[in-house]
C-alpha cells in the first residue's frame, strides 16, 4: 500500500522524473512518466526492513540484537553495535536499489523523456 502512494505521489506532484527506461514506465513520454521498477524497488527496500526489524526471537531481539549481545562485552557496547549494524544493513540495502538506477542511466538506457517541459523556466536536460 505505502509503494502504491508513493507510486502517486511522486507520478502525480511532488516529484517529475526527466527520464525513464523505455517500456517500464507508466505514462511514458509526459511530464507524469514514472518509472515502474523504482516503486518495485522501494517496495523491496521497505520490505527487507520490515523483516529485518520485525523478526524477533522469544525474548524479541532481532537477529542483529542477537548477533551484537554475543559480539558486546557490556550493555552500553551491544546498544551500539545493534545500531551501528542496523545503520550498515540500511547503506547495503539502499545501495542494492540504487546501484540499478545508475547502472541504467551509466549504460545509456534511460532514454525516454517527457515531450513538454517539465517545470516553467527550466528547460529540460538534453538527451
Amino acid at each position: 500500500m505505502k509503494s502504491l502512494f508513493y507510486c502517486l505521489l511522486n507520478g502525480f506532484g511532488v516529484f517529475y522524473y526527466g527520464r525513464v527506461i523505455e517500456g517500464l514506465a507508466l505514462w511514458e513520454g509526459t511530464k507524469h512518466q514514472y518509472p515502474l521498477y523504482d516503486t518495485l524497488a522501494m517496495g523491496i527496500q521497505m520490505m527487507v526492513f520490515t523483516y529485518i526489524l520485525g523478526r524477533v526471537d522469544s525474548q524479541g531481539r532481532t537477529f542483529v540484537d542477537v548477533w551484537a549481545d554475543s559480539s558486546a562485552k557490556s550493555r552500553l557496547h551491544s546498544a551500539f553495535l545493534s545500531v551501528a549494524g542496523i545503520v550498515v544493513i540500511g547503506h547495503a540495502v539502499y545501495l542494492s536499489v540504487f546501484a540499478p538506477h545508475l547502472a541504467t542511466k551509466v549504460m545509456g538506457l534511460v532514454t525516454v523523456g517527457p515531450a513538454e517541459q517539465l517545470f516553467e523556466g527550466v528547460p529540460n536536460q538534453p538527451l
